[in-house]
């Protein structure tokens, strides 16, 4: 789609694209992309987000129907979350976005390198 559609729709697709594209949705779309976890399965697996941060990610997505959510009624009762058929259009389509970030990180990462040091010695020069 060309980019002037795009932003042509800017509301509803940036609302999308807001919920979607965040770090913290992007780890949770792929760790679901196996299947159906619980709560704290979700949490250990996408590492380092809080429990409110979670929360908050996992209800967007449920609200934008990406992700769908399950109350199971045992003892004790637990929630599942698993992908929706949009969610699971989402994460394929992500598939070569992800494939590339992953195969450029080296490159990404020496040019961080690069930058941090250019910025450390142009601070130097000004202090001096």
């Amino acid at each position: 789609m060309p980019a002037d559609e795009v932003l042509a729709r800017a509301g509803d697709v940036r609302e999308a694209f807001a919920t979607i594209a965040n770090t913290w949705s992007l780890l949770i779309l792929l760790a679901l992309q196996d299947g159906t976890l619980r709560y704290n399965e979700l949490k250990r697996a996408v590492g380092g987000v809080s429990e409110r941060r979670l929360s908050q990610t996992l209800k967007a997505l449920e609200r934008d129907g990406v992700v769908d959510r399950k109350l199971v009624r045992s003892i004790p009762s637990h929630v599942e979350y698993n992908l929706t058929r949009t969610g699971e259009a989402v994460v394929d389509s992500l598939s070569e976005l992800l494939s590339a970030i992953i195969d450029f990180s080296p490159q990404v990462a020496a040019a961080r390198r690069r930058y941090d040091e250019k910025q450390a010695q142009a601070d130097l020069e000004r202090q001096a």
